[in-house]
Parts: C-alpha cells; sequence; structure tokens
C-alpha cells in the first residue's frame, strides 16, 4: 500500500510512546509511509551503543524521578519533556540504494518556513536554527525499512536539559558513541505570540498533507495494546536493555 499514514500518540508515557513507535517501525511493514508525532513527559533517551555515567548525571535524574530509556537506534543522549515535540518518520525503500535521510525532516523545515523560521540540516543530520541545535536526529535501519526520529525543542526546560547532560566531574565511563555537544535554543521564541505546541504540531501535519497526496489517520486495533504491554515489560523499560553493556567502552 503505498499510501501515507500518520498517528499522533494520545499519552505522553515515555515507555508507551518508544514501544509504539517500534510497533509501527517493526508490526506494520505492509504500510510503506507512518508519520508519527509524540510528546514525553520528562525523560532521557540514550542511543543505542551509550552508557547512562558518560552522558548523564545518573544521580540527579534518580532524584528527580526522571525516566531513562535506551533506543534502539544509533545517535546521541536526548533529554524530552512537555515542551518536546517528536516527530518520527518510518518508510520502506531498498537499502541497497540507500534512503535519503535529508528529506525526513523537509516537511520541518518547509512548515517553520511558512512561519517565517529557517532552520538548516546540518552535516551531522540535526536541524539548526543561528546556528544553534533545536532538533536532533537518530535512525535505525532493517531489511528494507528505515526509522528516523527528531527530538524539536520547542518550549523545552534549557536549564532542566543542561543540568541533567552534565556529566559529573571525574567521570571516567565511556560510550561506544559518545554524544557531540551541542548549544541548544527553542523554536518557541520564533514563532507568534501564543503559539503552543500543539499548533506546532498542526503547522507539521498541514505540511505533510500538501507534501503526501493521500495522507490518512492511522487506526490501530487491540493488537497494538497487548504488543505495547509484552514489549515495553521485555525490552525497553528492563533493566537489562537500559543499563546493557552493549553501549560502554572497553577499557584500552
Amino acid at each position: 500500500m503505498k499510501k501515507a499514514y500518520y498517528y499522533i500518540s494520545k499519552s505522553n508515557d515515555p515507555y508507551y510512546n518508544i514501544t509504539l513507535e517500534d510497533y509501527l517501525y517493526r508490526q506494520l511493514r505492509s504500510l510503506e509511509t507512518i508519520y508519527f508525532l509524540w510528546i514525553n513527559r520528562p525523560s532521557v533517551f540514550m542511543g543505542r551503543y551509550q552508557h547512562a555515567e558518560a552522558e548523564l548525571d545518573v544521580e540527579y535524574l534518580q532524584k528527580r524521578g526522571i525516566a531513562l530509556l535506551r533506543r534502539t537506534s544509533g545517535g546521541g543522549t536526548v533529554y524530552h519533556d512537555e515542551g518536546n515535540l517528536n516527530f518520527s518518520v518510518i518508510k520502506n525503500g531498498e537499502e541497497s540504494k540507500g534512503f535519503d535521510l535529508a528529506a525526513c525532516p523537509q516537511s520541518v523545515q518547509s512548515a517553520l518556513a511558512k512561519k517565517g523560521v529557517e532552520v538548516v540540516r546540518s552535516p551531522r543530520g540535526d536541524l539548526r536554527l543561528g546556528g544553534l541545535k533545536v532538533g536532533g536526529a537518530a535512525e535505525a535501519m532493517t531489511r528494507g525499512r528505515l526509522l528516523y526520529h527528531i527530538c524539536l525543542l520547542f518550549d523545552t526546560d534549557l536549564e532542566e536539559l543542561d543540568r541533567i547532560l552534565t556529566v559529573a566531574p571525574g567521570t571516567k565511563a565511556r560510550s561506544r558513541v559518545a554524544s557531540v555537544r551541542s548549544k541548544v535554543t527553542n523554536l518557541r521564541p520564533t514563532l507568534p505570540l501564543g503559539y503552543t505546541i500543539a499548533d506546532f504540531q498542526t503547522l507539521i501535519l498541514d505540511e505533510l498533507r500538501d507534501i503526501e497526496e493521500d495522507l490518512t489517520p492511522l487506526i490501530l486495533d487491540d493488537e497494538v495494546e497487548e504488543y505495547i504491554q509484552r514489549k515495553r515489560a521485555e525490552q525497553f523499560e528492563h533493566p537489562d536493555w537500559i543499563h546493557s553493556s552493549i553501549g560502554k567502552a572497553k577499557e584500552s
């Protein structure tokens, strides 16, 4: 089926949303293109090949009761809260020909351009506004299917972001793939007064409708809830996955 679908999560539970994204990616392969929009309560997402102690202040995170998760995609560690809009693009293709990653955030860029806001994609694949990072992207690919996701800083608590992602002095732990630290900013101050994250989400959806000839809301059946409850317990919420040694660099 060539038509494109979209789904907006009704939950702000990060474990629920990452597992739902996994379901859309792995279980709905018959759907050519899916766009997924989601907002989480405060949480931290590590890349697959990262080690928590090397990327963030774990003790502070625990004191604040903030969830820690590990993605199946690569990339660096990012902070989510209710001021952060997550945008996922899931597509089928031919891995031998490669996927056009630069095309994935173009709907976001085009939507913002209509509001007079110019964001550019850096050589590293993130989105920048005036040289400051407003969106960190990561991707995974398996058997001709792409999962691309970007966390967009709309009105995120940047002080909390900086506090959490500051590693304690003297930390010797290292990740197999370390995060590249960048100065960040929010999109909210560049948009009209009173503009909300819901407005921003609608702006992106309207742009997708212009791009896709037949953009259709995705209706999920009861199977997805069964998958989420099982998969989040077995993987995404399980300490063995979150603190797996897969991300820890070997001592030299």
